[in-house]
């Protein structure tokens, strides 16, 4: 069944052979339809007629909603049923109420689950006979709600607590520590925390009996391993934070054959190891080790939050109270039931202090009450001798907030019955008047039944809002509307679903036995939904934090759909969080370029600045947002890190890691559990954090602590590479690394040869074939590991780099096209046999004076191309554009080939590993097809066309003797502009143009001095080369080392 239906799941059903299912009970329907009427013939007759003539108006057919309504709808049914109602009715009325009331009288501590079980009868049974079963149902469902918060809150604290539960003193010890930071979480916390004496002894008293549980419950588990999959997160949880205390007597742990001697549950172990082969992997709560961040918090370390969502799976919603003040503690130990009740509260209060004050005297709120003499200070006699007064006036507030949210009877202070409850309230409304109970309204004080009510209907919320939620889940996007039409669509898909999930939870059942109803209620709880949700976004929208973002961008995603007025709130919502999640990728990508980008803001906006630019021109939107603000981003990213800066400082401080790496200097595998943590974020971070890298300061010496384990991590990859299709079998490897030793003693190769001998200094019984035997298991398990991750890591890249790589082809395409249009002309330095240029200025004597040169050697691999322009020399928008797009081509080239060689490296174990043949070979093909844009070679060219256009004609001239026109020659020469990554460059291009014009007249001296020819004024021009005359040849000058 779907993930949310079994969220939805409270009680399932149990139909053995034999038993008839609740829900298909004929009295039990009818009770649960008709309630008090179902004892009353006359009104059962109406009411029953009325309720059948709803679903046929619908056009429901009844059976549709529930095959036993087939039997009371039509004809004279109706009336035949009702006949003998009453009587049955009340026979299960009485017969369940004995049973109830045994239920109801017990303890919240001895309460079991099939006691709880009785809620189910209740539901059904409860409104046909209120006066026998109203008030021992809602003991029953707050005594069943109460116990499932205390258990939250004892599993919290026992996670808290956890290999401390030895012995009451070590526990008192670390309660100690503990309550300050989750104390406040819930009010049984902070109870649990006032009387830690007795939390302990009740923790340790009962660790033995857990323990024993937990280990049977893992042993039946493995037992059927058919089954194991829905048990293995469950059991896997408790081992991870209960197995600490199981630890058996150690004193027994060197007699072999002594059963006591427990060490911490080893059948945990095969529990993993069996989970692990159906592929289910327990993850503990909190983040992962991150040394830039604080510390988790208590709450983060057990889980707490996840705890909560569980209990909020079974209607049992709990939210933080508010911060509480002495007079609301006091309240709360003066309820203790040991307390001689005929005492006065200043009574109680005076003995509550005489007995704690020990302990109490370092509580943060209730301190000053105490004295150092660990008995009642003279605050504290006052503060009880005010008690009774303050805690009148608070119960006063608290029942005007109650009667407030209609959760007493008109008039009277009664018990309300669970389908007159109202459930209009919110949860932060709920968490306040149950917590203000908790303090304020004992059993037998004057608000018990008014808090019996609060409790009730906050539990009815949550019972309501679980099953709501299921079918609204499958209902998201219908709720918009109005008009016959729509409600008819929306109560055919209401019965569409109820026919999975009526049985799945009494609630559900509810709602889907009277689908008209449901779509009334379905649809005023979206909009409910939606006018809180508008609430909160209009306090967090502008400046969400990370889990405001996951948990309020859920809720817009689903109700969304249906509700207008989120539309625009949900939108500002989307865009501060797309903000903040590419600020942080962002920050992630500068990190990784171990620069110091983030040092400073001015180093920021000026790396940006440049960075957004290149992201501008080559098309790539990913940071578009945080490039419009790169003030606000820079300041936002430097914040963090700087921050990250002084917190990494101090953890490793705190961690004390320089000193355990040096001491553990000689140790590889130690080092190799440590290094790789630590010193990945010294890499990233120190370019930022100049505390960190100072002359033997902390991140200096992690470095140089490191170093014998990343010396030795080479040779091993190194080792990889030359054994590769060896590695996905421990004897393949080490008859392969035998030969390979072999081979190295021949070559004498001392730096990879150590990997093949024993070192005897550290270890003399050691030989050369163990050391072999035992780097073949650790490549091999690498190996493993590898296969299992990287297919899945390696898809999501492939995928990217084949589009970037389309992506490239069409603009390579583009770029020759607008080159050929405006006759680019791209040219690439020709080298020599040095791998240098041939106009390189120290080969070059002779240099034009319009020559381009730079003298310094290429150290890049990286293509850089500077346009460099002359003044007054005219370039067109075509060239512009060709010259744009050639650079452009080139720089994504770089990238992608890049790209390219880390993936192929990630690759490199593909022939042990036929999961990664796939993905690897997609990645192959796309890098061979990855072509750079084609030029030539540069080189210098000189070419001479000589055009001579001779025309005679006759002209009779008096003055034939005047030359009348002699136009000497013009010279056009190119500038040069340069487009360069390389650092040697010359380069000369010339173009000249000769244009003469002549007139033929008799042979005279003319007056450059040349010997006399005849000329012919302005009969044209004839140039060769260009079909365009051009005064600018536009050249790029491109050299690349990839």
């Amino acid at each position: 069944m779907a993930r949310a239906v079994a969220r939805a799941v409270k009680r399932q059903t149990q139909v053995t052979q034999g038993v008839q299912s609740v829900y298909d009970d004929d009295e039990i329907l009818l009770a649960l339809v008709l309630k008090e009427d179902s004892k009353d013939e006359q009104k059962c007759k109406e009411e029953l007629e009325k309720y059948c003539n709803a679903l046929t108006n619908a056009k429901l057919k009844p059976e549709n909603v529930h095959n036993k309504l087939k039997e009371f709808c039509g004809g004279k049914n109706p009336e035949k049923k009702c006949k003998d109602l009453k009587g049955k009715v009340s026979q299960k009325c009485t017969t369940f109420k004995g049973k109830l009331q045994t239920a109801a009288e017990k303890g919240i501590s001895v309460l079991t689950d099939s006691d709880c079980e009785n809620e189910q009868q209740c539901l059904f049974l409860e409104g046909a006979c209120s006066t026998d079963l109203k008030d021992n149902c809602n003991k029953l469902r707050n005594n069943c709600y109460q116990k499932k918060r205390n258990e939250v809150a004892e599993e919290a604290l026992l996670r808290a607590l956890r290999g401390d539960l030895e012995k009451e003193a070590e526990c008192e010890k670390k309660i100690k520590d503990v309550c300050p930071k989750i104390g406040q979480e819930s009010d049984e916390l902070t109870l649990l925390c006032l009387d830690q004496e007795k939390t302990c002894k009740k923790f340790v008293s009962e660790k033995k009996g857990k323990c024993n549980a937990l280990e049977q419950d893992v042993k039946n588990a493995l037992k059927k391993n058919s089954e194991l999959r829905g048990k293995c997160l469950p059991l896997l949880e408790q081992c991870y934070f209960h197995r600490g205390n199981c630890e058996g007597e150690k004193s027994k742990c060197s007699k072999l054959t002594n059963q006591d001697c427990k060490e911490y549950i080893p059948d945990c172990d095969k529990l993993e190891e069996e989970c692990e082969k159906q592929n289910i992997i327990y993850t503990h709560p909190g983040p992962d080790f991150d040394p830039t961040k604080p510390e988790p918090t208590v709450a983060e370390d057990i889980g707490l939050e996840e705890l909560y969502k569980k209990a909020a799976e079974e209607g049992v919603h709990i939210g933080k109270p508010p911060v509480r003040d002495a007079t609301a503690l006091l309240a709360l130990l003066i309820q203790n039931p040991i307390l001689n009740t005929q005492l006065s509260e200043e009574k109680k209060c005076e003995k509550v202090l005489k007995d704690k004050c020990k302990e109490l005297k370092k509580h943060e709120v209730l301190g000053y009450l105490c004295d150092d003499n660990d008995s009642t200070s003279q605050n504290g006699t006052e503060k009880c001798g005010k008690l009774q007064k303050e805690l009148l006036n608070s119960t006063k507030i608290l029942s005007a907030k109650i009667g407030a949210k209609h959760l007493v009877s008109i008039g009277q202070n009664n018990i309300v019955s669970w389908n007159k409850l109202t459930t209009f309230i919110t949860e932060e409304e709920c968490v306040r008047l149950q917590s203000d109970c908790f303090y304020f309204a004992e059993d037998k004080g004057p608000l018990e039944k008014e808090c019996k009510n609060v409790k009730a209907a906050c539990y009815k919320r949550g019972l309501e809002t679980r099953a709501n939620e299921a079918l609204q889940r499958k209902m998201y996007g219908l709720f918009r509307g109005s008009g016959k039409e729509w409600f008819k669509k929306l109560q055919d898909k209401i019965m569409e679903e109820c026919s999975e999930l009526k049985t799945t939870s009494d609630e559900l059942f509810l709602l889907c036995i009277d689908p008209l109803k449901a779509v009334r209620i379905l649809a005023a709880d979206i909009q409910t939904r939606a006018i809180f949700l508008r609430k909160q976004l209009d306090q967090k929208r502008d400046f969400p934090t990370d889990k405001d973002c996951k948990e309020l961008g859920r809720k817009c995603e689903a109700l969304g759909k249906d509700s207008n007025q989120i539309k625009w709130p949900c939108h500002t919502l989307k865009q501060q969080c797309d903000r903040l999640g590419t600020t942080e990728i962002l920050k992630q990508v500068l990190l990784n370029e171990h620069k110091d980008t983030l040092k400073t803001h001015e180093n920021c906006v000026t790396y940006l600045k440049e960075k957004c630019n290149k992201w501008s021109r080559r098309g790539d939107d990913r940071f578009s947002f945080v490039c419009v603000f790169q003030n606000a981003t820079c300041e936002l990213m430097v914040k963090d890190v700087q921050d990250r800066c002084k917190i990494f400082k101090e953890n490793i401080k705190v961690s004390e890691i320089v000193d355990f790496l040096k001491n553990n200097t000689n140790n590889i595998t130690t080092l190799e559990r440590n290094c790789p943590s630590w010193h990945t974020y010294c890499n990233r971070f120190s370019p930022n954090c100049p505390d960190l890298t100072k002359k033997d300061t902390l991140c200096t010496k992690i470095k140089d602590h490191c170093k014998p384990f990343y010396e030795r991590k080479a040779l091993e990859n190194a080792l990889k590479v030359e054994l590769r299709g060896k590695l996905n079998k421990e004897n393949e490897c080490t008859t392969a690394l035998k030969e390979y030793c072999t081979q190295l003693e021949k070559l004498n190769n001392e730096s990879i040869k150590s990997l093949c001998k024993a070192n005897t200094k550290n270890n003399p019984k050691k030989n050369d074939e163990d050391v072999r035997k035992e780097l073949c298991d650790k490549l091999v398990k690498e190996v493993k590991e590898q296969c299992k991750t990287l297919p899945a890591e390696l898809e999501q890249p492939a995928n990217d780099l084949e589009k970037d790589v389309k992506t490239y082809k069409e603009l390579k395409k583009e770029a020759k096209k607008a080159m050929n249009k405006s006759n680019l002309v791209l040219s690439l330095v020709k080298k020599n046999e040095s791998n240098t240029s041939k106009n390189n200025r120290n080969n070059s004597k002779n240099k034009d004076k319009n020559a381009v040169s730079n003298g310094l050697q290429d150290t890049t691999e990286h293509v850089k191309i500077l346009r460099r322009g002359i003044k007054d020399v005219l370039v067109t928008e075509l060239e512009a554009k060709a010259f744009d797009l050639a650079a452009e081509v080139f720089g994504r080239y770089v990238d992608l080939k890049e790209r390219c060689e880390k993936l192929t490296s990630d690759c490199g174990i593909k022939d042990d590993c036929d999961s990664l043949k796939e993905v690897c070979g997609k990645i192959e093909k796309t890098c061979r097809d990855l072509k750079p844009l084609e030029v030539k070679p540069h080189e210098t060219v000189t070419e001479s066309t000589t055009t001579t256009t001779t025309t005679t004609t006759t002209v009779a001239d008096p003055k034939a003797t005047e030359c009348k026109s002699l136009q000497t020659t013009d010279t056009w020469v190119t500038q040069t502009s340069t487009h360069t990554s390389t650092s040697t460059i010359t380069s000369t291009i010339t173009s000249k143009i000769t244009l003469t014009s002549t007139r033929r007249c008799k042979p005279t001296k003319c007056t450059t001095g040349d010997d006399a020819e005849d000329v012919k004024p302005n009969e044209g021009l004839k140039m060769s080369g260009w079909s365009v005359m051009r005064g600018v040849i536009l050249a790029m000058m491109i050299s690349f080392v990839i």
